[in-house]
């Protein structure tokens, strides 16, 4: 009896662990500089980003990014380092190429372990660690990044 009910165990694992590969859903590239090329293979136009900042924002509410970050410059008791001005101090980072700061910020979104911020190590942020998001698609990817750059 117990041999069946391990075997079933065992098929369910595999099936979720199938489930969960990024691969397997559409529009999510699985290597954070490949979906950073993917997103960004150009900076977008301005009628491009206007669209971009607006599903950006929705994207960003969506996905609770502002339980975490303030999008202002104050960290207003928040966990995590405040989102305003954070185009300037990225853009600043990757030799003021603003093309490099966008595909640098999607990495960090996807991959904050591999990719830490400024902020990684710092005192006031002992203990908080971002959440990867390894399965938003390129495409939202790009939107959110172009929110997060229009935060001032």
């Amino acid at each position: 009896m117990r041999l069946p009910l391990l075997l079933i165990c065992l098929v369910c694992l595999c099936l979720l662990a199938g489930c969960l590969e990024n691969s397997n859903v559409p529009g999510v590239t699985r290597d954070p500089e490949e979906s950073a090329k993917t997103a960004y293979p150009d900076l977008p136009d301005s009628s491009q980003a206007v669209e971009l900042i607006e599903r950006g924002e929705k994207l960003f509410r969506g996905l609770t990014c502002e339980q975490c970050h303030s999008t202002g410059s104050e960290r207003n008791g928040l966990m995590g380092p405040p989102l305003g001005g954070l185009s300037d101090r990225i853009i600043e980072q990757e030799d003021n190429d603003p093309l490099e700061a966008r595909r640098w910020t999607l990495k960090h979104i996807k991959d904050p372990a591999k990719y830490p911020s400024e902020f990684a190590g710092q005192d006031d942020y002992r203990g908080a660690h971002m959440t990867p998001f390894p399965r938003i698609t390129d495409e939202d990817l790009r939107a959110l990044v172009e929110y997060l750059f229009s935060l001032r």
